[in-house]
């Protein structure tokens, strides 16, 4: 018997639920949308099983996991065929990595968009969530960090809910690295918790660290297990241990050292880039192929961080004038992309070469102390202003306390009321 048809009344409101149900998605309102599809789905009847596959992915996104599985279990009892994606996903994908590999991020991420917005469109979320989170990487590499990291978190939950284990671990491993580039401004939070997964390890060193290992133990699931991705990460977790220990052991230099030469040139770029930070002897040769490579990409986030890498390396060799230029264009180029907390760490680093800001700065500290109190002023813990730093919490005591003896005040708050340009208000 077949399907008795829909009047022009029920399509026309049909179509004006699934639209309301785009709408309030593209506004963050998940539940709203998956509330209007399940609307939509009651009045169709063909089509079904799309629509209340639609609503469980906007639910599970809506932190309703419970309600997103008894959606899925509805549209699969509808016996309606599994709906069939309109794109052809996986050549997709692999075009967007050969742009990625070419440095052109940017690229790669609208191929990987339209996708996205396709595969909504017919209701194939199980092929999202891999597009969702190689579109966070590339987000990430072109410098928009928050998105990236919104899309990460949507990779990840989708994975979840459609029990995709390989794709989940990636995307739990993207969230990761992206608390380790967000650098000094700590790790992206989800309810006030740690968006790491490591409990009780909130700041970008620690999080580097801990995917560092992972990645080394192979554990199952792990990223680890895709050599590719693998290598795309190491720079920069590398860097957290450089960070960590001041130094970088035998074998780490070797995989640096090996990536330079067989990996593709944004982490070829990447890899100088770290080499140049440690290297006893030849760091302006490591600096200058990272920006050799980088003029051949359109990469202006990590092209930043070279300048920034170059800056402190200069400012701890004692070359200021020369770090300062570097340090500048470095500030410059995360203003341009909104990149708040790098452009604030470049500006650290500047007024460690003795470079002040416009304002009433308060005088008689020294660059280190200056980068301390300006910190805390806003407010941070001692713990989250040494990882911005790249100091220990001891360090950063014995520093404030100068500070507040140079300066006259007795409290963290006090400090910040008294000397607001600290903090930059």
């Amino acid at each position: 018997m077949s399907e008795p048809a829909l009047t022009d009344r029920e399509r026309t409101t049909v179509e004006v639920l699934e639209q309301l149900s785009t709408l309030a998605r593209g506004a963050t309102g998940h539940a709203a949308a998956a509330a209007a599809l399940e609307l939509a789905a009651g009045l169709a009847p063909a089509g079904r099983r799309r629509l209340l596959t639609l609503a469980a992915a906007d639910a599970q996104l809506a932190g309703e996991p419970g309600r997103a599985a008894e959606l899925l279990r509805r549209a699969a009892a509808t016996g309606e065929p599994t709906p069939l994606a309109t794109v052809r996903v996986d050549e997709t994908v692999a075009a967007a990595r050969r742009e990625m590999a070419r440095g052109r991020y940017l690229a790669a991420e609208r191929e990987l968009a339209a996708t996205a917005e396709q595969l909504w469109a017919s209701g194939v979320i199980f092929r999202l969530p891999a597009v969702l989170a190689l579109r966070s990487w590339a987000l990430a590499r072109a410098g928009n960090l928050a998105a990236a990291s919104r899309e990460a978190e949507q990779a990840l939950a989708l994975a979840q809910l459609t029990e995709n284990d390989e794709v989940a671990a990636r995307a739990h491993h993207t969230r990761l690295l992206l608390s380790v580039l967000h650098g000094g401004s700590g790790v992206p939070t989800r309810g006030g918790e740690p968006a790491t997964g490591v409990p009780g390890k909130a700041d970008p060193v620690s999080a580097g660290l801990a995917l560092l290992a992972d990645l080394a133990a192979r554990r199952p699931g792990a990223v680890g297990g895709n050599a590719d991705i693998a290598a795309e990460f190491l720079p920069d977790l590398l860097e957290s241990r450089l960070i960590r220990d001041r130094e970088l052991s035998a074998e780490d230099l070797y995989t640096l050292r090996g990536l330079t030469g067989s990996a593709p040139a944004p982490i070829a770029a990447n890899a100088w880039r770290v080499l140049g930070l440690t290297a006893r002897d030849g760091a302006n040769d490591c600096f200058a192929r990272a920006a050799r490579l980088h003029a051949t990409m359109d990469l202006p986030f990590d092209n930043a961080r070279v300048h920034l890498s170059y800056g402190e390396r200069l400012r701890r060799d004692g070359d200021r004038r020369a770090a300062r230029n570097q340090l500048r264009t470095a500030r410059d180029g995360f203003t341009r992309l909104h990149a708040v907390p790098w452009a604030q760490r470049a500006e650290r680093e500047l007024t460690g070469t003795g470079e002040t800001r416009t304002g009433r700065a308060p005088t008689g500290l020294t660059p280190a102390e200056y980068q301390v109190a300006g910190v805390v002023a806003t407010g941070v813990s001692t713990r989250e202003a040494a990882a911005r730093l790249f100091l220990s919490p001891k360090t950063v005591e014995f520093h404030l306390g100068k500070v507040f003896r140079k300066l006259g005040v007795t409290s963290r708050a006090q400090l910040a009321h008294v000397f607001p340009e600290l903090a930059g208000k």
